[in-house]
């Protein structure tokens, strides 16, 4: 939720290291950061983009021949686009129980998650995942997740507070906070329901998505990973089991 920012002129530059990006074109040479939550959808894509290169960097991918690759690919072969949007799927060999999805429609599921799932509950994972972009509700979390930021900076500034650039690492928090983004739980819920559809669509009942929720709060004791950002699994298996 947007917060009444001060008014902060934002100087144009270009990013260091690795990640070339002109911040005065994220935040269209905005005035104030009050304008920046006018950054466009073009925009929030090049920061998908980027923030998928520095996710990837990070991360030990599946490669092509892994069983979860392999796995990955069948469980979507009819999910490779939704509504026009193209989609992006890969594995992350991480035993985390966790999946994430960004708002250029590239969703990363770890092996922890895929271990625990049969197919039709991935596939209701997935869907929900899928939700996330297609809803807008990821793209709206990057746009926050860039507000916040140039917020903290304009605060740790003093006189008139100036967001000249954005380091590489600053970059990989901006990363790192999408995969980690708290959905409200209306987000949630059309999320949950798009996953519904996604199973419908293809053949399968409610049942994998009351399962899959059912593992997932079974798995909530620690807090951590896929629980830290879609929480309430019980509560959403309920409404599911209850429709």
């Amino acid at each position: 939720m947007l917060r009444q920012l001060a008014l902060v002129t934002l100087a144009a530059s270009t990013l260091t290291a690795c990640q070339n990006m002109n911040v005065a074109g994220m935040v269209g040479a905005a005035s104030s950061l009050f304008q920046a939550a006018t950054v466009s959808d073009e925009q929030i894509q090049a920061l998908a983009v980027t923030s998928q290169q520095e996710l990837d960097s990070q991360n030990n991918i599946a490669s092509a021949n892994s069983k979860y690759t392999t796995r990955l690919a069948r469980v979507t072969r009819n999910l490779r686009s939704y509504q026009g949007v193209p989609l992006q799927f890969k594995a992350y060999i991480n035993p985390e129980v966790n999946a994430f999805a960004l708002p250029n429609g590239s969703i990363r599921v770890y092996s922890g998650l895929m271990d625990k799932m049969t197919d039709n509950e991935l596939l209701f994972v997935l869907g929900h995942e899928v939700g996330h972009v297609i809803e807008g509700h990821s793209k709206a979390q990057a746009r926050s997740s860039l507000l916040t930021l140039a917020a903290q900076q304009a605060g740790a500034a003093s006189g008139v507070p100036i967001l000249s650039t954005l380091s590489g690492s600053q970059l990989g928090a901006l990363a790192n906070g999408l995969v980690n983004a708290q959905y409200s739980q209306s987000h949630e819920y059309a999320a949950d329901a798009f996953g519904l559809k996604v199973l419908k669509e293809q053949g399968h009942d409610k049942s994998a998505a009351v399962s899959a929720l059912r593992k997932l709060e079974s798995l909530s004791g620690g807090g951590s990973g896929v629980f830290s950002s879609h929480p309430d699994s019980g509560s959403r298996a309920d409404r599911i089991e209850a429709m």
